[in-house]
């Protein structure tokens, strides 16, 4: 669970750390992990009590943190779900880095616990345990009157009994499964399945994992995904997901993922994985002894605070209403190694969301306790904003801790504290409105049509209850009203709850669709297009589309909102190869003033091309790989997606500010020596890609040895359509000795001297 590599904590000693009598696996070859803060500036770090950890922290204005819940009761949670009681649902990781070695880690101590506020005060007085004997579990969502539970490398769903699990079913085996076998069954939770997510429409998405769920015809069916990193996975009103990636706070598909499956070697869909947030920035309100590269320069400011995100996780889009107005649609990002909260204010323009820090050269929520390790955020049912604290003194993995952090944590006794966790909430000033104003809670008992009246609620969490049950019900009786609120609802998202809870339950008619085509706001459109693709596929429904449709989409390119624009683009390359569909994508593709229009019709278009037979010779023939380079490249792709899906991703196309393609790219066709040194030491500054520069800050990854090195970068020169050689250990071997003095990361002129 990378928890988004939250689980970042760093060291600061004096002077060069004296060494151990074994180097952690996170150590890189030669770096000199030198302190940049005195110790006696770093101030000591002890547990602190509920009511202290409270006073510890410094808040917007206009807003106060209460807490909700806290150790004994829960301990080490990293993720929470209220049920449709109002009840909390805790999961707490309790195994997780019990010392610097990880030693007991594999214990069964992991437990699923429900929280309740009996006496209605706002605090959790009662806990009753649903799971326990768990080993690192990481991902949990409430759907069917059950539970999806992800303990690794499993996906299980528990039906819920009184409260009580009843026989569970095994949905996927390979949810978590570690990309690198070396390291044995469950052993690196940073780079695993994680973050559960039931989307507006239907399907379960999830992080670190290439499928979407869902339950169909009485089983469940799953479809291919693009992967998406790291840890903390959230919707916004309209459904787009958003999510962030260790050092990239936070990025969003703008269209649906799901026309990125089963695409070709080195192919991605345009608008997925967008770095929504550029400025990468923080604050801290104290010095951040706790960052595992805090001995690299730059990583600190001079006054020993972090500055830039390394943790971000926990992603969460606000859509309470009991904060004000203005935090509606706030993206909250957690950095547990600098003790902070972010809130982003979300802009949209051409269809792409970007986001800026709400407080100028400050944050959301800063704490001055060093253990306040924030990981995850979620809207509750009162309208609160609610925030897990970890409370854990380590929270980097055994698989990348540092000498240097692990020093830090047995100088300051951070590696003692592992039996707390809090939850707080964060509400007015003045408090959350009296509870009789707002509904308390829904059951079995409660009638559908209520529930339908319930997706008009300003609270985001009641409106996604509300779908989820209505269409787990399936009751007919109230698609009637669920078809006049998808055409008259008010609030447009109140329209798309409609549409989405009818395709849900499997009730959606064409004419519902083609009434929404003409909604006033064009995110109702846009979804109404996506929802037509179900007749206008060629292995649809089986039934010719209703009169007039096709015609009507084609001419719809002509609707100037950008929505439209884009989902045309990626729906008519659904319909088919045919000459008018083509033209109508052609006319995107040259004249949309949109340009992730342009960029979807032009992906659409390729797909549609009929596959071209190559002339002989016109290409390069990859030499056969000898069965001993054929297990190098099988090595090789697991050590990928250990050391670099996370930044180049699983197409190699990389990331739009953050990580240069590996598909195609120059520097991967080049002479093997150089991208041996790149591995070996990393790589700073500018370099140019495929025609665009990138300035990077690339982590050395020397602590791999000559064989992992040789693995994967035979798998890069192999994969998506290339044809290079093979890199052997032998090449790794000499590098490494010819350039053991070297600390420093490459610049893009070193390397191209090298032939």
């Amino acid at each position: 669970m990378s928890v988004s590599r939250i689980f970042c904590l760093a060291g600061l000693g004096l002077g060069l750390l004296a060494p151990l009598t074994q180097a952690q696996k996170g150590d890189k070859a030669g770096e000199a992990q030198v302190a940049r803060i005195p110790k006696e500036r770093i101030p000591p770090a002890p547990p602190l009590p509920p009511a202290e950890a409270l006073r510890s922290f410094k808040i917007e204005s206009g807003l106060r943190v209460e807490l909700v819940a806290h150790e004994p009761m829960i301990e080490v949670p990293v993720v929470i779900q209220f049920d449709p009681a109002g009840r909390l649902w805790v999961l707490e990781m309790r195994g997780f880095m019990p010392n610097a070695d990880g030693h007991g880690e594999t214990n069964p101590v992991g437990r699923v616990s429900i929280l309740e506020d009996a006496d209605g005060d706002g605090d959790m007085d009662r806990r009753k345990v649903f799971l326990d004997g768990l080993v690192l579990p990481r991902a949990m969502l409430l759907v069917r009157d059950g539970l999806l539970l992800c303990e690794p490398p499993n996906l299980w769903y528990y039906p819920i009994q009184h409260d009580a699990p009843g026989q569970r079913v095994l949905v996927a085996d390979d949810f978590a499964k570690d990309a690198d076998p070396t390291l044995g069954p469950r052993m690196n939770p940073e780079h695993s399945g994680n973050s559960l997510l039931l989307a507006m429409d239907n399907w379960i998405y999830s992080l670190y994992h290439t499928f979407r769920y869902r339950f169909v015809a009485g089983k469940w069916t799953r479809e291919p995904m693009p992967k998406r990193v790291q840890w903390g996975l959230a919707q916004d009103d309209f459904g787009r997901l958003f999510y962030t990636s260790n050092s990239d706070q936070l990025r969003g598909d703008m269209v649906p993922s799901h026309y990125g499956a089963a695409l070709p070697p080195g192919a991605k869909v345009p608008g997925i994985g967008v770095q929504v947030a550029r400025d990468q920035t923080v604050w801290p309100g104290r010095i951040n002894p706790g960052v595992n590269r805090g001995y690299q320069p730059g990583t600190l400011r001079d006054d020993g605070r972090l500055a830039k995100f390394t943790a971000a996780c926990g992603t969460g889009l606000y859509r309470g209403d009991a904060l004000p107005d203005e935090f509606r649609g706030n993206a909250f990002v957690c950095e547990p190694s600098a003790n902070l909260v972010r809130r982003n204010l979300l802009s949209e323009s051409n269809g792409i969301v970007s986001a800026r820090n709400a407080c100028r050269d400050g944050e959301f929520l800063t704490s001055t306790d060093e253990l306040f390790r924030p990981v995850n955020t979620c809207t509750g049912p009162d309208g609160a904003l609610y925030i897990v604290d970890m409370y854990h003194g380590i929270i980097q993995h055994r698989f990348f801790l540092t000498t240097y952090l692990r020093q830090q944590a047995e100088d300051r006794g951070l590696d003692k504290v592992t039996t707390y966790g809090r939850i707080y909430r964060i509400v007015p000033e003045k408090g959350l409105p009296p509870q009789a104003t707002r509904p308390r809670a829904v059951s079995s008992a409660t009638p559908s049509l209520d529930l339908v009246r319930l997706l008009e609620h300003r609270n985001g969490w009641w409106r996604d209850t509300a779908q989820r049950l209505l269409v787990e019900r399936g009751d007919a009786s109230v698609v009637p009203a669920l078809e006049k609120l998808a055409h008259a609802a008010t609030d447009a998202v109140a329209r798309l709850h409609a549409l989405w809870t009818l395709e849900g339950m499997g009730q959606l008619e064409a004419d519902t669709v083609r009434v929404a085509l003409a909604d006033p706001h064009p995110k109702v459109r846009a979804a109404a297009v996506r929802l037509a693709e179900a007749w206008l596929r060629p292995s649809g429904r089986g039934v010719s589309p209703p009169t007039g449709w096709r015609e009507r989409l084609l001419s719809a390119i002509a609707d100037p909102a950008a929505e439209m624009q884009i989902q045309l683009a990626l729906t008519l390359g659904e319909m088919g190869p045919a000459p008018d569909v083509t033209a109508a994508l052609a006319t995107l593709a040259q004249k949309s003033p949109v340009p992730l229009a342009r960029e979807a019709a032009a992906f659409s278009l390729a797909r549609l091309e009929p596959a071209k037979t190559e002339p002989a010779g016109s290409a390069p023939r990859a030499e056969p790989l000898t069965a001993a380079e054929q297990a190098r490249f099988a090595a090789g792709k697991e050590m990928y997606e250990v050391t670099c899906l996370a930044c180049h991703q699983q197409h190699g196309l990389g990331q739009e500010g953050l990580a240069p393609p590996l598909a195609g790219s120059e520097w991967v066709s080049g002479p093997s020596e150089r991208l041996v040194r790149i591995v070996l030491h990393g790589m700073r500054g500018p370099v140019r890609v495929k025609g665009q520069t990138f300035e990077l800050d690339m982590p050395a990854l020397g602590v791999l040895d000559d064989e992992q090195i040789a693995a994967v970068l035979t798998y890069i020169r192999r994969e998506w359509g290339h044809t290079f050689s093979p890199v052997a250990p032998e090449l790794v071997k000499k590098v490494r000795a010819e350039t053991a003095d070297r600390e420093a990361g490459w610049t893009e002129a070193e390397l191209l001297r090298v032939q």
